[in-house]
């Protein structure tokens, strides 16, 4: 007798029902959807040092401040728009008309925020540093922009399929294409170091004309990928969606917070996010004034090659982790993740030469392995948190949860951007010194570098023992829903 196929597979099966499969070209055109996430979140953070700082000479800490300041402006817009989507109804549903109209309006931003001239004064006091004030007011127009898009889009990620495996599937497909962009992004500081940018008059690289030339082919990307998710990829909650009454903003505060698992999920991720943003920003500095003495142009070729192994060794976290979460759950899987991070983190320590720049990229590969597959498992384990919520409110709420955990997440990164630059100031570093930092400055910045993010991780593995959501949960939470309302 053949196996029924009107039920979901046992919590033991590693098989996903035709049904419940995204079809390839959706979850290619999804996963294109992230390079607007990388670029629109992580392009202007990860060039900020080299182009504000190194270049323009603008202080560290005004520059931390500016990205502090400007993210938490930017968590504060998410709740707004991931609220707006679960309450739109439209003949083209709930996420992809801000989808397509925010990857326009974000690619065309994104080549602005570097528009600034490098004859302006960096060293004049806040109140009158036009850099700053540049800087601060360009983020501030900019992230309600990019939370129109990304809002959307990742709730769009969390109606794809009611498969606890297939969901982790189509996360894997988000991360890779994310992988490949974030090559790009670290290219993206070498390409504005070419000899076609050199200023004529004096020979040297023009970063930031290069700067805004990398932006511009960034933001042209994402607009393409907006318009092939709005037109690749359908809202397979939305029937359902449609009929439930809307909410107000307030209350999804309240629900919101009430999910156990939520709760857990978003401790593990922001003490995840927190220093591993702190990390970003200081792995130039470190490769920059340790490894090679200030030299910019040579580290920012390393960069750009650690970025290609990061996306190697990247792929292949998506995999293991992946596997791992098929055959033995994604709870375990984020186990592996979190340990294999504990041990590429805390190796920086080793990796990081004078002199030998093969070495700072196979760093940088290893923590591709880890922090690839944790952006694989994570987010597939907050979809199941919305089909657990759903349980409970009897609404499908996935612009809420991505929201708010973005909110949250944001804030924390805003944190971690100010604090990384503060902490620079407060270890000695000087932007007048260049390549000649005092040894005792540039062995506190290494030792930061590789001891926050261990410390954080092993915090992470403790939350993970309070997650409730095994897989055999999960088929029990969907075989309920189905029984309550139908399959969809």
């Amino acid at each position: 007798m053949s196996p029924r196929t009107d039920v979901p597979p046992t919590p033991r099966s590693t098989k996903t029902a035709p049904e419940d499969k995204v079809p390839f070209a959706a979850k290619a055109a999804y996963g294109f959807g992230g390079v607007n996430d990388i670029f629109g979140h992580w392009l202007y953070p990860n060039l900020s040092g080299p182009v504000f700082t190194m270049y323009l000479g603008l202080a560290p800490n005004l520059v931390g401040t500016v990205l502090m300041v400007a993210r938490m402006f930017d968590a504060f817009t998410d709740p707004l728009f991931g609220w707006l989507s679960d309450n739109t109804r439209s003949r083209w549903g709930r996420r992809r008309p801000y989808i397509l109209f925010g990857s326009i309006a974000a690619g065309i931003a994104l080549p602005c925020l570097f528009l600034a001239s490098r004859h302006w004064d960096a060293s004049a006091p806040w109140m009158h540093n036009r850099l700053f004030w540049f800087m601060l007011v360009s983020l501030f127009l900019y992230a309600p922009i990019i939370s129109l898009y990304n809002m959307p889009y990742g709730s769009l990620g969390s109606e794809l399929t009611p498969s606890y495996h297939e969901r982790t599937s189509v996360m894997a497909f988000k991360a890779v294409i994310q992988k490949i962009s974030g090559v790009y992004m670290a290219f993206a500081w070498w390409f504005a170091t070419r000899p076609m940018f050199n200023d004529p008059a004096t020979g040297k690289p023009d970063v930031l004309r290069g700067v805004q030339w990398a932006a511009a082919l960034a933001g042209l990307l994402m607009i393409v990928a907006g318009f092939a998710n709005f037109f690749c990829v359908k809202e397979r909650y939305y029937a359902k969606a449609a009929q439930q009454p809307k909410t107000r903003f307030w209350a999804t505060l309240g629900q919101t917070f009430r999910s156990r698992p939520f709760i857990v999920l978003l401790a593990i991720g922001v003490v995840y996010v927190v220093p591993t943003t702190m990390l970003g920003g200081l792995s130039q500095f470190v490769g920059t004034y340790y490894a090679f003495h200030g030299d910019q142009a040579i580290m920012s070729y390393y960069y750009a090659w650690g970025s290609v192994g990061y996306l190697v060794c990247g792929i292949m976290g998506v995999l293991t982790a992946g596997w791992i979460a098929r055959h033995h759950g994604k709870i375990k899987a984020l186990l592996f993740t979190l340990a294999t991070g504990i041990f590429s983190f805390g190796s920086s320590w080793w990796m990081y030469r004078p002199g030998n720049g093969w070495l700072i990229v196979a760093n940088t590969a290893l923590t591709g392995f880890s922090s690839t597959g944790l952006w694989v498992v994570l987010p597939s384990m907050c979809v199941d948190v919305v089909d657990d919520d759903e349980i409970k409110s009897g609404q499908r709420r996935e612009g809420a949860f991505t929201s708010w955990y973005s909110w949250v997440a944001k804030f924390g990164m805003a944190l971690s951007l100010g604090l990384a630059n503060y902490l620079l100031e407060a270890v000695g570093y000087r932007q007048s010194l260049g390549g000649a930092q005092t040894p005792e400055t540039i062995w506190w910045i290494r030792f930061l570098f590789a001891s926050i993010p261990v410390a954080a991780l092993l915090v992470a593995l403790v939350l993970l023992a309070f997650y409730p959501l095994s897989q055999a949960r999960m088929h029990a939470i969907r075989l309920e829903l189905e029984t309550r309302r139908g399959k969809v």
